[in-house]
């Protein structure tokens, strides 16, 4: 066997699959006060714990 064949992929193998998933920052959701994370964003008041997003 070759160098060169001894390089390629396997083809029995599953390629792999692209990048996905959650948006990058979900900071707006996070409450400053408790952590939870809001099912939207903007929010007035935490679920949790009532309290205002910062700068509110």
């Amino acid at each position: 066997m070759s160098d060169t064949e001894s390089r390629q992929p396997s083809p029995d193998r599953a390629p792999a699959e692209p990048g996905g998933g959650d948006a990058a920052c979900w900071l707006d959701r996070v409450c400053p006060a408790c952590g939870a994370l809001q099912d939207a964003a903007p929010y007035a008041r935490c679920h949790r714990c009532g309290a205002a997003p910062e700068g509110h």
